[in-house]
């Protein structure tokens, strides 16, 4: 294997209990010298950071609760959907955020 290596995960430095240490960088390990330093890395693996999404501003409703209780449902990027009501702490989803969905279209 030729170094350095391109990584997506930002690498990092183990020492192992059989007195090696290695760089990691998600799947990538690769044993190094003992005297390696953070400063080192680069001639092992090169982070190749992926470029950010987009953010863009949430979508969000006010919607009652059958017990009277208003909860606010989001519409977040990569439609991805949230509910402040107990119901979608506990499952991940609710009726809030399907009826939502349903009015919003």
């Amino acid at each position: 294997m030729s170094h350095p290596i391109a990584v997506r995960v930002p690498p990092f430095l183990y020492n192992a209990r059989d007195g090696k240490r290695y760089a990691i960088s998600g799947e990538h390990w690769i044993e190094v010298p003992l005297s390696t330093m953070f400063s080192d890395l680069p001639k092992y693996m090169v982070w190749d950071a992926a470029e950010p999404l987009p953010v863009t501003e949430a979508r969000s409703w006010p919607v009652e609760g059958s017990k009277g209780n208003v909860y606010t449902v989001k519409c977040l990027q990569n439609d991805v959907w949230t509910c402040t009501c107990p119901g979608f702490g506990w499952r991940r989803k609710c009726k809030h955020i399907k009826a939502t969905k349903s009015e919003a279209g």
